[in-house]
């Protein structure tokens, strides 16, 4: 699959995950994304234990809204939900030869099973009871209708609403605007899937995007 990731880091980099999966074993994941396709931005994934492909879509929409930087630091042990299942996440970037963040390399493993078994493992549970506090919810879409199926219930979620179908026109164009900022719409198809989910053209989506957007602001 095609990357901008230089040839050399990107082989390296594929190595090293398959050495993760090998130590942690089959509760452990590895993915390689790159953030230059973010439709297809799974380039290698070792391990399977989010029912991921290459060729997924990008795990979350900050990836590509523009709220990174070259100077974000690496995201170390925090908590990912997926579902009602709890798995420990790494996050580390990929950067060019200029220090910009290209990709991400994303460990992801669930302890469940260790924790059952913590008497006999004392020393490989200890690091858990150490972990921060953050919790991120991720979707870990395996398509890009997912990834724009569960963008739109996390919308929905977040303004106290019950279905697409309760939604008001005034709902509808907060939420184009809401995942226009969050620039769900550089993913190729992405305004056929949401006109399909909200029942309205293709055109509307456009006008959407235009109207009240000074006065549109999201978190």
């Amino acid at each position: 699959m095609n990357t901008s990731i230089d040839p050399l880091l990107f082989e390296h980099l594929q190595r090293i995950s398959e050495g993760i999966v090998a130590v942690v074993g089959p509760h452990c994941e590895v993915v390689i994304h790159s953030f230059d396709n973010p439709e297809h931005s799974a380039v290698y994934i070792a391990g399977n234990l989010t029912g991921r492909k290459p060729g997924a879509p990008v795990p979350d929409l900050s990836f590509i809204s523009g709220e990174l930087t070259r100077d974000d630091a690496d995201q170390f042990n925090y908590t990912t939900m997926i579902g009602t299942k709890l798995l420990q996440s790494t996050t580390n970037w990929i950067r060019d030869s200029r220090g910009e963040i290209v990709g991400a390399l994303c460990i992801n493993i669930d302890y469940s099973r260790l924790v059952q078994a913590r008497d006999n493992i004392d020393d490989f549970i200890f690091s858990v009871g150490h972990l921060s506090g953050l919790v991120v919810e991720e979707t870990f879409a395996r398509s890009v209708d997912e990834l724009i199926e569960t963008s739109v219930l996390k919308f929905l979620k977040q303004e106290n609403l019950l279905s697409i179908e309760e939604m008001d026109r005034d709902d509808k164009i907060r939420i184009v605007q809401y995942l226009d900022q969050k620039r769900l719409f550089r993913i190729r198809g992405a305004i056929n899937k949401l006109a399909n989910l909200l029942n309205i053209s293709r055109a509307t989506i456009y006008n959407y995007r235009s109207e009240k957007a000074d006065e549109a602001t999201f978190p």
